[in-house]
């Protein structure tokens, strides 16, 4: 799989000349290189509004067991877990911890004492699913409604980011409409989780996913019968258009035939958009299930079920050598909580049970838990769903199998619970260290910024040899020092952004010409420090942002040069953009190196820098930064 790399974008192209300008830099030592022992893929599936109950509800109507019941008088303080047996896949992980859900809207925080000491507690202030997804897609707390950005209006590193930036393919998948909050909060930022098809319009836009998936057909209602009128609520005109038309890069996928190809293996493509041809559900907004009493007693959409959309994802993300991360969200469950509808809630916890089986199958049967890390949670509980009577009291859920177990809700809104997590795979108990908290009857539990920080922070680091030197950038779219004895010193510009300056026509593409800074390499340590080594020069460079608008630093590349001819010196290799077929410099790429009597003294070094972007980029005024590694070399 060529990853990101589509044939039928045009560009349009920048250069950037360098001139001279050096100030005093500091002395840089090498740190620890990119986590390579993570785990190559990682595929979360997110049950929305899934707590424990809703677990053991429907295991109790499949198998006739639950496992995660407790018996709570907070009158008496008595708290006993009733215990069982495990009836779903994901309950033999080797790992199964808790997770905090709160937002930093309402009730910011858990307290153990408190949500089993009062039934009421949980009922109130708790997390929307825009908040909890960002939380556990970029690690960082953030207010209700709000997607990919923090309180203080700061745009934030989700996963499927930092696993394109380390090469890998990256997708979404729900069973509710594709720029719903819970796959928004892991490929979008926004700070108005309503704007769904402004979402939509960032997935299109970007070029770090490679499947996106969903409900949110404008042509087809919930009961997968044409509209007479088209619903843009999820996808604007103009985005639909460009979507079949073939011009934003994903093959477009609607038919059910075509999924259930593409997860039979047949023809896969290298990305895609699949809108299922139904409204906002695949099947609990259906006609059918109003009157229903029992699971599966209503006459179903004739649409792929979760499970086929979540193999068909696997299948074309598994394709890039470099692997992958995909979140797969059975977003209607929270649906059924909100209504309060057992059957629905049944309905689709068991639907999101076969989506957890089938992704058990694909890695077991395409990959391998040694390469592969697979997380089940939630984003939060919805309904309080208990067990019968309760209220003060917690009582347990029980049942025969085939038989619709007595129960209670509480709630047409979230609550506070703990939800579950259980992980199986490579980075397993990087997962199982994170949860520190103790309660008194799910034991240990790990906070949902854990879940996103496992990976940004000890499993899927970017850090290289990074030193604290950067070149500010700037696109719009429409010193001096000296040096201390001994040392290794990199000397670059500090100040103003280098704006990429105003374009100029090309004929089919715009051309932006500036200047860039002259960056200064002194090597004045002594032969007996330095031995028989050097020094390397490398630079990668940040995305370009405007709010939340980006343009990826894949589309910048360079040719390195030397100011100046030294022997010794050898410069580093030019690195295309992606969409010249190149990795661009989202990766370190080395800008010049040194060894022997080529290091000694002050090399100054330049090049030309390129930027190229797709012709359909949005205007504003973009600023991101190259930044610049040195370290000695032995």
């Amino acid at each position: 799989m060529s990853h990101h790399t589509s044939s039928a974008r045009h560009r349009l192209a920048a250069s950037a000349a360098v001139s001279a300008l050096a100030v005093t830099g500091v002395v840089f030592l090498p740190t620890a290189a990119q986590a390579d022992d993570g785990p190559k893929n990682v595929i979360v599936l997110i049950g929305d509004g899934m707590g424990y109950d809703f677990v053991d509800l429907a295991s109790a109507y499949e198998h006739g067991t639950t496992r995660h019941q407790v018996e709570v008088n907070p009158a008496t303080g008595s708290q006993r877990n009733v215990g069982g047996d495990a009836a779903q896949v994901y309950e033999e992980f080797p790992v199964e911890v808790a997770s905090t859900t709160y937002s930093t809207s309402g009730r910011a925080g858990y307290d153990p004492a408190g949500a089993w000491g009062s039934f009421d507690w949980v009922a109130s202030g708790a997390t929307d699913s825009a908040a909890a997804a960002t939380a556990l897609a970029t690690g960082v707390k953030t207010n209700n409604g709000v997607l990919g950005i923090d309180p203080a209006g700061t745009r934030l590193e989700n996963l499927t980011e930092r696993a394109d930036k380390l090469g890998k393919a990256t997708g979404i998948v729900s069973s509710v409409p594709f720029s719903h909050a819970t796959p928004a909060g892991y490929a979008a930022h926004n700070a108005d989780r309503n704007d769904l098809d402004g979402v939509t319009s960032e997935y299109i836009a970007s070029d770090y996913l490679d499947v996106v998936i969903g409900a949110g057909h404008p042509y087809y209602d919930d009961d997968h019968e044409p509209r007479e009128e088209p619903d843009f609520t999820y996808v604007s005109e103009p985005d639909w258009d460009r979507l079949t038309a073939g011009q934003t890069g994903f093959d477009f996928v609607e038919e059910t035939a075509d999924f259930e190809r593409i997860a039979a293996g047949e023809d896969v493509p290298e990305r895609i958009f699949g809108a299922v041809q139904v409204g906002e559900t695949l099947q609990f907004n259906r006609s059918a299930l109003a009157d229903a009493e029992a699971p599966g007693e209503a006459p179903r959409n004739e649409v792929p079920d979760l499970a086929t959309l979540s193999t068909a994802a696997l299948n074309v993300l598994g394709q890039e050598e470099d692997g992958f991360f995909t979140m797969i969200e059975g977003g209607a469950i929270d649906w059924a909580g909100h209504a309060n509808s057992t059957a629905g809630a049944l309905e689709e916890t068991i639907d999101f049970n076969r989506a957890v089986e089938a992704t058990v199958d694909w890695v077991e049967e395409n990959s391998s838990w040694d390469e592969t890390l697979v997380i089940v949670t939630a984003d939060h509980e919805t309904g309080y769903l208990a067990g019968p009577g309760a209220d003060p009291n917690w009582t347990p859920i029980s049942g025969s199998k085939g038989q619709i177990p007595a129960h209670s809700w509480h709630s047409g809104g979230h609550t506070n619970q703990l939800v579950p997590v259980f992980a199986k795979g490579a980075g397993e108990q990087a997962v199982a260290a994170r949860a520190t908290g103790t309660d008194p009857l799910r034991g240990a539990y790990l906070d949902n910024t854990d879940l996103a920080n496992v990976f940004l922070d000890d499993l899927w680091t970017t850090d290289g040899a990074v030193s604290g030197e950067g070149i500010e950038l700037g696109a719009t779219v429409e010193g001096q020092g000296g040096t201390a004895p001994g040392k290794l010193v990199l000397s670059v510009p500090t100040g103003a952004a280098v704006d990429l300056g105003t374009p100029s026509n090309a004929g089919d593409r715009l051309r932006y010409i500036a200047s860039l800074p002259t960056v200064a390499v002194t090597d004045s340590r002594s032969d007996e420090q330095a031995g028989a080594g050097g020094w390397s020069l490398s630079g990668r460079a940040g995305d370009l942002a405007d709010g939340n608008r980006l343009i990826r630093s894949r589309h910048l590349g360079w040719v390195p040069g030397l100011r100046e001819a030294r022997q010794g010196v050898t410069v580093g290799a030019p690195v295309a953009s992606q969409l010249s077929g190149g990795p661009g410099l989202a990766e370190a790429a080395t800008l010049a190196s040194a060894r022997g009597a080529g290091r000694h003294g002050t090399t100054q070094l330049g090049g030309d820098v390129q930027l190229e972007i797709p012709v359909d980029t949005k205007t504003g005024d973009y600023r991101g930064e190259l930044r610049l590694s040195l370290f000695p070399v032995d």
